[in-house]
């Protein structure tokens, strides 16, 4: 091949090569500034980054808290014939809301089996109707409720560390404590010293048990309890509590009883769901008139340790003392162990022995194993 014509060949490829890389630097080009075009279009019509500010709190709602607890035992008794049950013990159905900015309502209904037939029946336990934001630290409530007389008779059974109420609460009220309807009063007292002060006063008339029973009567119950409360340390706290009452026995005779509660929980900030340690104590003294128109005078106490072993584990131990109301040479002494392990807030399973001394009878010992489940929303356990 002619030189001239060879070199104009390799000079038309150099040309041609220059051209290809020139026309797919700009396409490459292109491309980029396209995907850049398309990813800044889109960041500008996206939603926006939401707002570090806190969004306005909305109004309370209306719509009630519903919850359900069931109590399930089994239980093995030494006195009688039939030694063994297996039963569904209560259920209990809680109904909870706001009424509006200055009151809360609250329903508790109770369908549980009856002691003497083996029939479920339903009742109404509490139906109440609190004040939400009174003047000078002040709240009342109306309807029926439990009193504020001693510590444990304000709590319900699955709220209770042992299966069973200590025997006084038994013996003196009824098998799940005192009942009243009528209206209460707690001031938050104003204290300048370094510990919590609560008054509470209620009137009204209690259901039907052992020694209150105003009947047909004008007569009403009255209650009094001053709570004070103590911060020993970080880890500790003490309670104090003051009771009085005054009513009528069956008789439409004047009874009186006095009360005192203390409490004591430690629980360190460091190991706070893994160790812990309540000790509780409550006595009473009753004093009412016989049928023959004696005064007499009964007591009644109860003292309870628990410890925290293990963040899902407790155990516990309790004696009680309790004379029969109106009849002090009949007594009752008991000693109980308690095992609790509770997997949730919403499950409790509990295995509780006693040992009962009667003054009146045999000796009974007694073995309950108690499933509690609940299911809803259902609000903290007063400390």
């Amino acid at each position: 091949m002619d030189h001239s014509v060879k070199n104009l060949l390799l000079a038309s490829l150099i040309s041609f090569c220059s051209i290809a890389t020139a026309s797919a630097q700009q396409d490459s080009t292109a491309v980029d500034s396209l995907l850049v075009k398309q990813l800044e279009q889109q960041m500008q019509s996206s939603t926006p980054a939401p707002s570090l500010q806190a969004a306005p709190r909305s109004a309370p709602t209306t719509n009630p808290d519903i919850s359900a607890i069931g109590d399930f035992r089994s239980l093995y008794i030494s006195e009688g014939k039939r030694n063994i049950e297996l039963y569904f013990n209560q259920l209990e159905m809680q109904v909870t809301s706001v009424v509006d900015p200055y009151a809360r309502a609250n329903f508790l209904f109770s369908f549980g089996k009856d002691s003497l037939n083996g029939d479920f029946g339903a009742g109404l336990e509490e139906a109440t109707l609190t004040t939400i934001d009174l003047p000078y630290q002040l709240q009342a409530t109306v309807g029926k409720f439990k009193p504020h007389f001693t510590k444990v008779n304000t709590l319900h059974p699955h709220a209770f560390s042992f299966v069973d109420f200590p025997t006084m609460i038994e013996r003196f009220f009824s098998e799940e404590g005192l009942f009243m309807e009528g209206v209460s009063a707690s001031w938050l007292v104003p204290n300048p010293y370094d510990f919590y002060q609560e008054l509470d006063v209620e009137a009204g008339r209690s259901e039907k048990n052992n020694i209150l029973d105003q009947g047909n009567t004008n007569r009403l119950l009255y209650i009094g309890h001053l709570k004070n409360f103590f911060d020993l340390t970080d880890n500790a706290t003490f309670e104090l509590g003051i009771s009085g009452l005054s009513g009528v026995n069956g008789q439409n005779i004047g009874t009186t009883m006095a009360g005192i509660d203390l409490t004591y929980k430690w629980k360190p900030v460091q190991f706070n769901t893994t160790q812990s340690f309540t000790w509780q104590t409550e006595a009473l003294l009753c004093k009412t008139k016989s049928t023959a128109g004696d005064n007499v005078q009964t007591y009644g106490a109860y003292s309870f340790v628990e410890y925290q072993v293990e963040k899902r584990t407790f155990l516990g131990a309790r004696y009680d003392y309790s004379a029969l109301p109106g009849d002090k040479n009949s007594e009752d002494r008991s000693a109980s162990l308690l095992f609790r392990f509770q997997p949730t807030e919403f499950q409790i399973l509990a295995l509780e022995y006693q040992h009962t001394n009667r003054s009146y009878g045999a000796d009974v010992n007694g073995v309950v194993f108690r499933v509690i489940f609940g299911i809803g929303t259902h609000a903290a356990h007063a400390y």
